[in-house]
């Protein structure tokens, strides 16, 4: 709903709020996963002494978070770098009075659905997704943040302030790129021996797609 409505009523506030929503459902799954196969190595392991499961469990949770890292972290740079060029090239429209109502709703709904995860989530303690729980914890919480900025671009649009809508676009990216270095940072000294040689590579992999990406778009607009 959102990106639709961001690209028929001219709002890249509310699409790159919409690519936030799509990295957080393909975080989940990542996320799903690494819970399940840690759960599954926990079962396997009934007394919780193995030392050798305890170092898969941790394997796989941190496996996990670096791979999300990376792929907010492209994520983010696409949305950073197509906004601000648009910005630096003057090719701001203003968007549709709709847009604001529908980034208000997704706002309303974000809140309340933090604050049930919250709650439900209060006696649930999960010791062999700690970290998978955590992120998702983290990916909730920075929902509310940017449906906020999306809501204070669009108005600020609504007024005359057209720059703001593309500038929220920025802020949001930007969120999604600390989170991905965030974790990125976190886990890089625990990855694996081939990750950890290739960790230079990947960064500046992830940097150079979101560069031939944000290209294709904007020329695409042309």
């Amino acid at each position: 709903m959102k990106g639709v409505t961001g690209l028929l009523a001219n709002s890249s506030a509310l699409v790159a709020d919409a690519f936030h929503s799509m990295t957080d459902v393909i975080a989940f799954f990542i996320n799903y996963r690494a819970c399940k196969d840690s759960e599954s190595c926990a079962i396997a392991d009934k007394a919780g002494t193995d030392e050798k499961t305890k170092k898969r469990i941790t394997e796989i949770e941190v496996k996990a978070t670096y791979c999300t890292g990376i792929f907010l972290l492209t994520v983010g740079l696409c949305i950073y770098f197509y906004n601000a060029m648009v910005i630096l090239l003057g090719r701001m429209g203003r968007p549709e009075p709709i847009t604001l109502v529908v980034a208000v709703v997704v706002w309303v709904v974000y809140i309340g659905l933090n604050e049930y995860l919250k709650r439900s989530g209060k006696d649930k303690v999960e010791t062999n997704c700690a970290m998978t729980n955590r992120n998702a914890d983290w990916q909730n919480n920075f929902n509310v943040i940017s449906g906020a900025v999306v809501v204070i671009g669009l108005t600020g649009s609504m007024f005359g302030f057209i720059f703001m809508d593309e500038l929220a676009a920025v802020v949001v990216g930007s969120i999604l790129i600390a989170l991905g270095i965030r974790w990125i940072a976190e886990t890089k000294k625990m990855v694996g021996p081939w990750i950890k040689q290739h960790s230079r590579s990947i960064i500046v992999a992830s940097v150079l797609a979101s560069w031939v990406i944000t290209a294709i778009s904007l020329s695409i607009q042309l």
